[in-house]
């Protein structure tokens, strides 16, 4: 029972940390993230939750979670809080929840939910439509918000680049299915993030820039995903500066 209870009052501080993260006091808050008392694999695991959840929410603060959590795995305290009883490490498990997200398959995700709703019998079926649209929207959004989190853990040295190359290579293959436009969005947020350090490497940016570039002439392309390919091509063009100094 006092176990429950302090694990209770350490996920009770990390919302609490997560919530109110900004600008002003996020070096702050992870110098008070690291001081909790973590002993075991489930209050772990439960702590990742939901500082992932959170930077998955807070798409506009999502460079300050990735800040947060380079700093905790870097402070070998608390990344191997339970190291002496597991291999377990606070970034194996936040990598985890990351390939997760990022491997999701839309089309089991949203057979689950069919399911479901047709387990539920007091759901009238006019509502079926508004709920599935809901879905769309809210897988779309995850996934390219945890793109987002994963190129800004990249950044900070906490997402290894073999791990990116691979996100970025799995992204680059061509689907015929209805999520190739989300799949090419989620490219481009990865690549906003890691171009300047990729550009430093001997890896060939142009090739997938080059790629993107031509997939425009595809006529049922948004709008949204032209434009980000047109501001991928002159950051490239212009040695990966940040985005808003490209016009």
């Amino acid at each position: 029972m006092e176990q429950k209870n302090n694990s209770d009052h350490v996920l009770n501080t990390v919302r609490s940390i997560v919530y109110h993260l900004n600008d002003v006091n996020w070096v702050k808050m992870t110098q008070k993230m690291m001081a909790l008392p973590i002993n075991n694999v489930k209050l772990l695991d439960d702590i990742t939750n939901i500082i992932f959840d959170r930077a998955l929410k807070r798409q506009n603060y999502t460079h300050l979670y990735a800040q947060m959590c380079a700093r905790l795995i870097n402070d070998s305290k608390f990344n191997n809080l339970i190291a002496s009883d597991t291999e377990i490490t606070f970034q194996k498990v936040l990598l985890k929840k990351c390939h997760d997200v990022f491997y999701s398959n839309y089309q089991e995700e949203l057979n689950k939910l069919k399911d479901t709703m047709k387990n539920v019998n007091m759901v009238p079926k006019k509502c079926l439509s508004g709920v599935l649209n809901n879905f769309l929207f809210d897988f779309q959004k995850r996934s390219i918000c945890n793109c987002r989190f994963i190129g800004e853990l990249f950044k900070n040295g906490a997402f290894p680049e073999k791990y990116i190359l691979k996100c970025i290579g799995d992204l680059g293959k061509e689907k015929n299915d209805n999520n190739y436009e989300l799949q090419m969005h989620c490219l481009c947020i990865i690549l906003q993030s890691v171009g300047l350090i990729l550009s430093k490497t001997s890896y060939d940016l142009n090739q997938k820039i080059n790629k993107l570039v031509s997939s425009m002439e595809n006529h049922g392309m948004s709008s949204t995903l032209k434009c980000l390919i047109k501001k991928l091509k002159i950051m490239n063009s212009k040695g990966w500066m940040d985005e808003g100094n490209c016009f």
